[in-house]
């Protein structure tokens, strides 16, 4: 199996020779994670068994992008989402913009992916209202890619199917327990939205769009999800990872980079087989701007809007289950004897040459 760090200590100093100063200091960091991502460059530890036998365990690099990464956040992350599910029906609710925006989403990201956001969540508020009267609170996940790394940008939204009333003195459902909100009016409603806080806001990046984009039918898919578990556990794989993971990785022979993939609607196996620098751009175009928040909580699922949320909490008379604690991780197992081995050091990150690390006992308490 060829890791993607492998491949990127192969092809990224010509990348960055080509491109240079163009290229984003996003993608610059994420790099420079991945290729020290459990290497002696961020330390780590070692470990001993009573073979003898010797462990260095190095430190990961945490970094959003890096395959290796992310695994534990988003078990976290799901948990404590589990704790926040309501007993209603749910729906997953997914926003998407047509190829014609594209482009100019991929050269603005600050700015249209924060939008992205905002206004689906406004949009399914603004016909809740309209349809049942309620004020609904939701959770809005963004994702920039198909299977195959191609750029698609579109929300998902897991929404619970009811909401406060105006007065906030009841739960109100939607008219038809069998059907939350119509799909056309949600595009609708998103694209009138976008459009205006662009004009409004952003007049210099509205006029970079074709206006062609704003006639078209736009798409917004409803489907329920039953308990809202389902689309908590789809969401996860990609709210702290990457969009690709390394084992999908078949082949690296100099000239073209070859990976798998799976159909999203037959699911078929398939192939894409790219040269280098095609693959590098398909890869890096979904690394997110620094400190850009790829999931976040609107109306009363909002962190600012704990005395609405205790409210339906009595109002539904439900109690939040209680926290699973997460059991610490355990010592790795020696590779001879198969029994755990013992923390004995502690190792620094090395300097940017490094030649042997140095060793800090760990001392008792």
């Amino acid at each position: 199996m060829i890791s993607l760090a492998e491949v990127l200590r192969r092809h990224w100093p010509a990348y960055e020779q080509k491109f240079g100063v163009r290229l984003l200091p996003s993608h610059r960091r994420a790099v420079k994670a991945i290729l020290s991502c459990r290497t002696p460059a961020l330390g780590g530890q070692l470990f001993r068994c009573e073979c003898g036998k010797e462990h260095y365990a190095y430190h990961s690099c945490n970094h959003r992008a890096c395959p290796q990464c992310g695994h534990a956040d988003a078990t976290e992350w799901l948990n404590r989402q589990r704790r926040r599910l309501l007993p209603v029906p749910y729906y997953l609710v997914t926003f998407t913009v047509p190829a014609q925006l594209r482009k100019t989403v991929r050269s603005q990201q600050k700015i249209l992916y924060a939008l992205l956001l905002q206004e689906s969540a406004a949009a399914l508020s603004d016909l809740a209202h309209k349809d049942f009267g309620a004020q609904i609170g939701l959770l809005a996940v963004l994702q920039t890619w198909t299977r195959d790394l191609r750029y698609h940008p579109h929300v998902h939204c897991v929404v619970p199917a009811g909401g406060l009333s105006a007065d906030a003195l009841r739960w109100v459902r939607p008219k038809n327990c069998d059907y939350f909100l119509p799909q056309a009016a949600l595009a609708l409603r998103f694209r009138t939205r976008l459009k205006q806080a662009l004009q409004q806001n952003h007049p210099e990046v509205f006029r970079l769009i074709a206006t062609v984009a704003w006639s078209l039918d736009w798409v917004a898919d409803v489907q329920p999800v039953g308990s809202g578990e389902p689309a908590l556990k789809y969401l996860a794989a990609y709210v702290y990872r990457t969009a690709f993971s390394t084992e999908r990785i078949l082949s690296d022979d100099g000239h073209h980079v070859t990976f798998s993939y799976r159909d999203r609607k037959t699911r078929d196996p398939g192939t894409v087989r790219l040269v280098p620098e095609a693959f590098l751009h398909r890869f890096l175009q979904h690394v997110l701007p620094k400190g850009f928040q790829r999931v976040r909580s609107f109306g009363w699922l909002s962190a600012a809007a704990k005395a609405k949320w205790e409210r339906i909490l009595a109002l539904l008379d439900w109690k939040r289950p209680a926290l699973v604690a997460t059991a610490p991780r355990p010592p790795p197992h020696c590779p001879t004897c198969k029994k755990p081995m013992q923390l004995v050091g502690q190792l620094p990150r090395a300097p940017p040459f490094w030649h042997r690390p140095r060793l800090q006992a760990v001392l008792p308490k």
